[in-house]
């Protein structure tokens, strides 16, 4: 039986109750966005809340966790409160898709990425990984309505979705800022890419990042990346 928690250096994620589990996707959005001074954060579909545990670590921003899943949500909402930032992160159980509020500084998701894919039987998983309740046009769309004037997006998605996304997100005027190929391990071609807009047309800054070595150890780059989240 696995585990019904994952503990970090300065906090712990409970996740049986959640459709997805604590997972290298999420971890490397987290460790990657760099919340400079960001004074509000969304996290869209934030599952057990390990993003917006992470940021809440990085910065001193309130955080905002939108998910549409009640058992999910509860669970992020005491992972908060069990934390050490108890007063700056809200978890709302809510569809992002209605969902309103002021604008924000950053937002940021590890967004449902198996678009047309078969369906898992269970229907938390299924949910969860699926864009069966909000596909990749309606993420782009509501971020746009709720980004502030010079925020910026960050997602990290299958690479194979890539150019898609990048396009749906032209169509909304966010222009690519930060992209970083993902490898699971070194040798190995990518699979998933930490994504990055903004507002402003800008260089794109592009790098890749190797997760694990041959031997099933992390990477240099990734342990460093994450050198204040393990233990």
């Amino acid at each position: 039986m696995s585990s019904p928690s994952f503990r970090f250096q300065q906090f712990e994620v409970f996740h049986d109750r959640c459709g997805m589990k604590v997972g290298t996707d999420g971890v490397l959005l987290g460790a990657w966005v760099q919340p400079l001074d960001a004074r509000r954060i969304l996290d869209v579909g934030t599952g057990s809340g390990l993003i917006a545990l992470i940021l809440a670590q990085h910065s001193e921003a309130e955080i905002v966790g939108v998910e549409c899943d009640a058992s999910a949500a509860g669970q992020a909402l005491e992972n908060a409160r069990n934390s050490p930032w108890p007063a700056r992160i809200h978890v709302l159980n809510t569809d992002f898709r209605v969902f309103t509020d002021a604008f924000f500084d950053l937002i940021v998701s590890n967004p449902p990425f198996f678009q047309n894919a078969l369906k898992a039987p269970a229907r938390l998983r299924n949910q969860a990984r699926h864009d069966v309740t909000l596909s990749y046009a309606e993420l782009i769309s509501n971020a746009d309505r709720l980004l502030s004037p010079n925020g910026r997006f960050a997602v990290i998605i299958p690479s194979s979705a890539q150019q898609a996304f990048e396009e749906l997100c032209w169509d909304s005027t966010l222009f690519l800022k930060r992209c970083s190929d993902v490898a699971t391990k070194e040798g190995n071609p990518p699979k998933r890419v930490l994504l990055e807009f903004s507002r402003h047309r800008c260089e794109t800054k592009r790098t890749t990042l190797v997760v694990g070595n041959t031997d099933n150890t992390r990477s240099e780059a990734y342990s460093a990346l994450t050198s204040d989240l393990y233990l």
